[in-house]
């Protein structure tokens, strides 16, 4: 007890310590968007980067004027929410993007805290000194991580700076009306972009081709009739509606509307029926118990599941039961996961990517979609269980990037919408669900997120 105690003191103590500022900053910060008033002249830039939990982080570049800029002024110019509280000391960050403390009682958590840390080119380290007395340099890079001290450490960066440029490529091919496809806009690739700006805590209203272009909200808006027409669309565009802080409409039909009472179905078929069950939890729905066991009944007796009869088994189907069987509370001890581990270690190939089927190369789309399922379990990718020749799944997503920032589906086919979308999310290491935080974790009314 009395070893719990010191460790309490000391964690109160170090985040006193690490957020100690001699500025003054208003009780509640927000970082207004870059526009003509307040960008700053200069070329120089900084990365910030936020852990919110082992499944949920972003990345974002910091401009500014001056030679040098502090560490705790960078994360105001971010454009996040950003909650401080003043002490006599100086000032504390409580909140970031709603997760954390609020200002009246900052440190709300007497065993997690914002930690403070940098990129030393290898590796996350902690800062020696608070974020506003920190000076920050042209191409720094800061880490900010809700936990514990010794926690779960952020991820590493390069890999981060992929996500990050890869939405910058993203970004370029955005239509005037707002949506994504070539040479006209289509609903699932739209859709596909939800899902991958909000990974990075990107708001659909908010992205757009220019000031005045359409955004990726009025192009949903406008087609989400049309483009629902079963019970797995309306999941996957449940999934991508809340992660991009999207409104789903009361007009719109949601997974429940298809579902069969007295089957457990959604929809048939293992595919359908998990992004049923991934959007209708996003959309805060009831997932019956039979609707988990028939997802359950179709997975193949030698490991993984197929997206529908009479298909064979396929990673990428594999890897969204597994996700949505997560996301319903079920362990990853479960025979049909373990079972589906083991065709997914059967599937990996020598480069460390998977491909749709085990009798094909490596692509893109694939390795992002089995990433994902990693992270909701809790596997690390990197570890020497999921690597191959030596390769991990990261080592071939890196060898597929262009310099523009987009990604290929096959090493050497080029730029590839579909794959660049699908890469974002697995780079910043976020699942297909959404993570189920804690009261401490979202303070905030979870209509902000």
């Amino acid at each position: 007890m009395r070893t719990h105690k010191l460790s309490l003191i000391f964690s109160i103590l170090l985040v006193c310590f690490l957020a100690l500022s001699v500025s003054l900053q208003p009780l509640l910060a927000q970082a207004a968007p870059a526009t003509a008033e307040n960008s700053p002249t200069a070329g120089n830039s900084m990365a910030v980067v936020v852990q919110f939990s082992e499944t949920d982080r972003l990345i974002r570049k910091v401009e500014f004027s001056s030679s040098t800029i502090t560490g705790l002024q960078a994360l105001l110019n971010s454009g996040l929410d950003v909650v401080t509280q003043n002490f006599s000391w100086g000032t504390a960050v409580c909140a970031i993007e709603g997760v954390g403390c609020p200002a009246s009682n900052c440190f709300c958590d007497s065993s997690k805290f914002w930690n403070y840390e940098y990129w030393d080119g290898s590796q996350w380290q902690s800062h020696t000194s608070g974020a506003s007395s920190t000076n920050r340099n042209d191409g720094a890079i800061d880490g900010w991580r809700w936990g514990e001290w010794t926690g779960t450490p952020i991820l590493p960066y390069p890999q981060l700076e992929r996500a990050w440029n890869a939405l910058q490529w993203l970004k370029t091919q955005q239509n005037s009306d707002g949506g994504y496809g070539s040479p006209n806009s289509a609903a699932p690739g739209s859709v596909e972009s939800l899902l991958a700006i909000g990974a990075n805590h990107y708001k659909a209203a908010e992205w757009k081709l220019t000031p005045t272009s359409s955004s990726l909200k009025d192009y949903i808006d406008g087609n989400a009739t049309s483009y629902i027409t079963n019970a797995s669309s309306a999941g996957k565009l449940g999934v991508g509606s809340q992660k991009s802080s999207l409104t789903y409409q009361a007009t719109w039909p949601k997974p429940s509307t298809y579902y069969n009472s007295s089957t457990g179905i959604y929809q048939n078929g293992a595919g359908p029926q998990a992004w049923a069950i991934l959007g209708a939890l996003a959309l805060g729905e009831n997932v019956p118990p039979e609707a988990i066991d028939y997802l359950l009944s179709l997975a193949d007796a030698n490991g993984g599941w197929a997206w529908s009869a009479p298909f064979d088994r396929d990673t990428n189907t594999t890897a969204l039961a597994i996700q949505a069987l997560r996301a319903a509370g079920r362990t990853p001890r479960l025979p049909q996961v373990q079972k589906a581990l083991d065709f997914l270690h059967q599937a990996q190939k020598n480069d460390g990517g998977f491909p749709f089927d085990p009798a094909y190369g490596s692509d893109t789309n694939s390795t992002a979609y089995v990433l994902q399922a990693l992270y909701a379990i809790g596997e690390d990718p990197t570890s020497n269980s999921w690597k191959k020749n030596g390769n991990s799944p990261l080592d071939f997503l890196a060898t597929a990037q262009l310099n523009d920032g987009s990604f290929e589906w096959q090493v050497g086919q080029g730029s590839n919408l579909l794959a660049t979308q699908q890469v974002i999310p697995a780079l910043l290491g976020n699942p297909s669900a959404l993570s189920l935080p804690t009261l401490f974790e979202y303070y905030f009314p979870l209509i902000q997120r």
